[in-house]
């Protein structure tokens, strides 16, 4: 559990600055900026489920059902279906623990 940040691959803009806390009672709050196209985060808030197999997290549907891979040190957002993003390279994607 901890926070995580990072500013991942964004389609039609300069990046998506994030910032991924994860509590021990499985909330969590998810703070995201579309780089040059927002003035301030929008903030996300819920419950998460962890897969202890797999180490993959789930947010609620408040965080839009997003998946996070648990790293070392690091998190690294998945896809909808639990696999790895195709859209840039695959450090891209992760957020490193604050």
């Amino acid at each position: 559990m901890g926070s995580y940040s990072g500013t991942l691959p964004c389609g039609d803009c300069s990046g998506i600055k994030t910032e991924l806390t994860l509590m021990p009672n499985k909330t969590y709050s998810l703070y995201s900026q579309y780089v040059g196209k927002e003035t301030k985060p929008r903030v996300f808030k819920g419950t998460f489920y962890l897969d202890a197999a797999t180490q993959i997290i789930t947010l609620d549907a408040e965080g839009d059902h997003l998946k996070f891979k648990l790293l070392d040190n690091s998190v690294k957002k998945l896809d909808k279906f639990g696999e790895d993003e195709q859209g840039a390279p695959a450090e891209s994607y992760v957020l490193k623990k604050i």
